[in-house]
């Protein structure tokens, strides 16, 4: 429980940020309204550079560098956005927009119909949307259980057990995705090809075995990193080793 309402109390630490930096918010929409997109950008930027960190200030920026026709900015700034609201369409739909400009196509691996429910499900909602709904859950919750001691009728009692338990659970599971989306975001294992083309290595050095050749805008998920290197792996399966300067975390 402690942790769902460090969750919430972040989530309004970053909208309390956001809104008290205003004055610095409004130069930045009054220069991308006049078409001015690299000084938008720029503030935004340093908006970041500040410590600020919320969806829409990321949905801004991509915004700013698909304009400036910087692709893989956009892309980075649009996946950064959508990882702290998952549930975005705007930010998901210009992401698809930005990612047409990408050279590779990655075939991604087929997955059973239950892990990607269960992916879909996870990522439908930010994690300090999924701690609100724990918070509901557990209420609701709450008031079941004061049916089911206190009412005199046998029905209600019932009722207010049943419907407990299945709240119960849904709690839990709520408070895991949470937990969950919580650690994709202090993690961050996926980033965002930065460098125009990279050959991935089979080994974490120069000398090592040319495997695949890749291209900026990719996104790919960060398995392991030794010596300035990143072993990633691809959405069709195949790994390899790039330098730590050929991508940029989401």
């Amino acid at each position: 429980m402690r942790k769902i309402l460090f969750i919430l109390l972040l989530s309004f630490f970053h909208i309390a940020v956001f809104a008290a930096d205003g004055a610095e918010g409004q130069q930045a929409e009054q220069a991308y309204a006049g078409g001015d997109y690299a000084t938008a950008a720029g503030i935004y930027e340093k908006m970041r550079e500040e410590g600020m960190e919320s969806a829409a200030l990321y949905y801004n920026l991509g915004n700013c560098y698909y304009k400036l026709g910087e692709n893989t900015q956009a892309i980075l700034n649009y996946e950064r956005a959508l990882l702290l609201d998952p549930g975005d369409a705007m930010a998901r739909y210009n992401l698809g927009m930005a990612q047409q400009a990408i050279v590779d196509k990655i075939d991604v691996l087929p997955e059973l119909f239950l892990v990607r429910w269960y992916k879909a499900l996870e990522t439908s909602y930010s994690a300090d949307q999924w701690a609100t709904i724990s918070v509901v859950f557990f209420i609701v919750f709450l008031a079941m259980a004061a049916l089911f001691f206190y009412s005199r009728s046998v029905l209600l009692k019932k009722t207010g057990f049943v419907v407990g338990i299945i709240l119960f659970f849904f709690t839990l599971g709520a408070v895991f995705f949470a937990s969950r989306q919580n650690k994709r975001i202090s993690e961050r294992e996926y980033a965002i090809i930065t460098t125009p083309s990279v050959t991935v290595k089979g080994a974490p050095n120069d000398s090592g075995t040319s495997l695949f050749l890749i291209h900026e805008g990719l996104k790919v998920r960060i398995m392991e990193e030794l010596n300035g290197w990143y072993n990633i792996r691809l959405e069709d399966g195949n790994e390899g080793w790039v330098l730590k300067s050929d991508l940029e975390r989401i």
